[in-house]
């Protein structure tokens, strides 16, 4: 009687977890105490094995008895990933501290994998506990992406997922794959998760050289621009460049003419610098990301934010092997006129300190030794210059370098 109970709990279990509920973001800690007490019920061999050992490194190390070299029994292998289920579920959708990684790695570096590996995976992945489920989900993506048969079993199963945790991971193995349309339908259908760690995963899915071409990506990448969280609007914002897409350009320059959301501009930037400069390929050429890249940095007045520091060295590093070919077909890119520009701010006595260096650093590498000297003389001259020190050590050890 008591295994009749036990069973249906499970089966009851079962159902709830993989029931939609509408893939908005769940209470995490009540989510893991819930799986913590169904993960308890799981009397399988490998959780028994599990729960032979103390959960500490040694532990877990201790419970894997088959020698170097050889494969691992398939509650050896089982165990080592059950053992997430024992891992806290932090806020922020990651696990928190903990050495099941570290022991599963040197395992699993020192032994082979069972035959059945796929399919324990395959069964884990309706496993109780949500941190066993979403590393689950992670073992299927490769370096070489995702099997193409295994991804409409993912989508279908994520489809059906709860767990704030195993969305974000499912989105994160998936996100090379939006090409393929039940991909792109189950991430976007995401975008406007409760989860802002969600919605996140979601921008990096959104801005990724893998969905350039893909319907839907500039519609998502601009609602992904005003989402009410900053980090979610930073992570598109410094990634939507991948795209190529030159109907972004125009809401990538509001951002850079509000002073409202200088926060933003060095990740406005950053996307901008991918269109037209596109370091370390050098394979995009988008004129109209150029001019509205290079009109930021000359617009006065500057301040300690504006432009922010991190949009101007940019330059600096480039690929000697792509640069001159992407030069002849950047028609509209001239060194001089961006060497100007970098010698204005260097000498802007109100520009960023740390943005004025990293001009001289860009002169140095596209402009001449007169160019720096030119910049030495103005910041020497001006008293007044509060950071005068530190662009001209720049200069003098940018010149000495040459």
């Amino acid at each position: 009687m008591k295994k009749l109970f036990l069973s249906i709990a499970i089966l009851t279990t079962s159902v709830c977890m993989m029931a939609s509920c509408g893939n908005k973001a769940a209470n995490t800690g009540s989510e893991s105490a819930e799986a913590a007490v169904e993960a308890a019920d799981d009397d399988s061999p490998a959780m028994q094995l599990l729960n032979s050992v103390d959960f500490t490194e040694e532990g877990l190390k201790s419970m894997i008895k088959t020698p170097e070299k050889e494969p691992l029994t398939a509650d050896e292998f089982e165990a080592l990933y059950l053992a997430y289920s024992k891992v806290d579920l932090k806020d922020n959708l990651e696990l928190g501290q903990n050495f099941v990684g570290n022991v599963k790695n040197a395992v699993l570096s020192n032994h082979k994998r069972p035959a059945n590996a796929s399919e324990i995976f395959q069964k884990l992945l309706s496993n109780a506990s949500p941190q066993v489920r979403g590393v689950a989900v992670q073992q299927f993506k490769t370096i070489f992406g995702v099997n193409d048969g295994d991804i409409s079993k993912l989508v279908q199963i994520l489809n059906n997922e709860k767990a704030p945790y195993v969305i974000k991971e499912g989105i994160k193995t998936l996100s090379n794959e939006m090409k393929k349309p039940e991909v792109a339908k189950f991430i976007l259908s995401q975008i406007s998760s409760d989860n802002k760690y969600i919605r996140k995963a979601v921008a990096l899915s959104v801005g990724n050289y893998w969905s350039k071409g893909v319907d839907g990506m500039a519609d998502a990448a601009k609602k992904l621009m005003a989402d009410s969280d900053e980090d979610v609007q930073k992570t598109i914002l410094s990634h939507v460049g991948e795209l190529s897409d030159d109907s972004l350009v125009p809401e990538l320059e509001k951002v850079l003419n509000d002073p409202a959301q200088a926060k933003l501009h060095g990740d406005a930037m950053r996307s901008l610098y991918t269109m037209w400069y596109g370091y370390p390929k050098h394979e995009n050429t988008s004129k109209a990301a150029y001019t509205v890249a290079l009109n930021y940095l000359k617009k006065p007045p500057r301040t300690n934010d504006i432009p922010a520091w991190t949009s101007i060295g940019a330059l600096e590093t480039q690929n000697a092997k792509e640069i001159n070919g992407w030069k002849a077909r950047a028609t509209y890119y001239k060194d001089a006129e961006w060497v100007k520009v970098m010698m204005d701010i260097a000498t802007d006595a109100n520009a960023n300190w740390i943005g004025r260096t990293s001009a001289v650093k860009v002169i140095a590498k596209i402009g001449s030794k007169s160019d720096l000297e030119k910049v030495k003389s103005a910041v020497a001259g001006n008293s007044s210059d509060k950071s005068q020190k530190q662009v001209l050590d720049a200069v003098n050890k940018a010149i000495d370098k040459l």
